[in-house]
C-alpha cells in the first residue's frame, strides 16, 4: 500500500502502515528461516526470504525518506 504513495505525500498514518508491513514482512522471513532449519523446503524458502528482504528494504527507505522530509534530518 504504501510504497506506492509518493513519500512526500506520506501521512504520519501511512509511515506508520508502512512500518507495520515492514515488521510483518521481517517476522514472515524469521518463520521462513526457521522452517529451513527444521527441513523445509529449502530452495522455494530462501527465495522467499530474499524477496521480503528486498521489499523490507523499499519499505523502510520510503519511512526514512518521508520521515526526514516531514522532520528534517536529525543527524
Amino acid at each position: 500500500m504504501s510504497r506506492f504513495v509518493p513519500q512526500e505525500d506520506m501521512t504520519a498514518d501511512q509511515v506508520m502502515q508502512c512500518s507495520y508491513e515492514a515488521a510483518a514482512i521481517i517476522r514472515l522471513c524469521e518463520s521462513a528461516a526457521w522452517a529451513i532449519q527444521n527441513g523445509g523446503d529449502s530452495t522455494e524458502l530462501s527465495d522467499a526470504i530474499g524477496a521480503g528482504l528486498r521489499t523490507v528494504q523499499e519499505l523502510i527507505g520510503v519511512m526514512h525518506d518521508a520521515l526526514t522530509r516531514h522532520e528534517g534530518n536529525a543527524s
